[in-house]
């Protein structure tokens, strides 16, 4: 989808049409969501929107391209890491949490629908696909430095982004706080210091600054 992200940057038209399916994506799920509501919701008709986007799934993948976390975490990988492993993921994980603690719910319905569409299915395996991509090559980068244990660097961008995928999906079935004495910020730390601990080449001393 990188033409579609580079044409809405230039073309009003592309990105009223992913602003909209955005919205209505989040609002009513991909199943209730409709490209005549979109088209409206943009101002547009049916017609322009297929233009743009050819398919309902085209659009729906256009749309996580552009506004899931991946040029956010895109952006951190290429102009705000220091090299300091364990500063990095922290970043990393922070922001991370941030996308998905605002997403929970459409996260989850999207889950739910998957089931009963196998196109959805493409869909919401698009972005757990790229996001093993960018953080692998990071952590290729790590291993290459001797910073981080030789293990295969997708299974362990798997691992790290698992962490706070099931922590949110668990935190938006229940109502109260998964561990109401501990801050959010300091839950977050905890899961990347425990995941960091995990995959250094030489873990540190309990307590030890990283």
């Amino acid at each position: 989808m990188d033409a579609g992200t580079i044409e809405s940057s230039i073309d009003p038209t592309h990105r009223r049409i992913l602003e909209a399916a955005a919205q209505i994506f989040t609002a009513q799920g991909y199943i209730r969501a409709t490209t005549r509501a979109i088209a409206a919701a943009a101002g547009v008709n049916e017609v322009t929107l297929f233009r743009h986007f050819g398919s309902k799934k085209n659009l729906a993948l256009a749309a996580i391209d552009q506004y899931s976390a991946l040029p956010d975490l895109a952006d951190l990988l290429s102009n705000q890491i220091s090299g300091d492993y364990g500063q990095d993921m922290r970043l990393l994980g922070r922001a991370f949490q941030g996308f998905m603690a605002q997403r929970r719910a459409s996260i989850r319905m999207m889950l739910c629908e998957a089931d009963q569409l196998p196109e959805l299915r493409d869909i919401v395996g698009q972005m757990p696909r790229s996001l093993r991509e960018m953080l692998g090559g990071y952590l290729r980068q790590q291993i290459a430095r001797g910073a981080v244990r030789d293990l295969n660097p997708e299974v362990m961008a798997q691992a790290f982004c698992g962490i706070f995928f099931a922590y949110n999906i668990n935190q938006s079935l229940i109502p109260e706080p998964i561990f109401p004495d501990v801050a959010p910020e300091a839950v977050i730390d905890q899961f990347v210091d425990i995941f960091v601990q995990g995959t250094l080449a030489n873990p540190q001393p309990a307590g030890a600054e990283q």
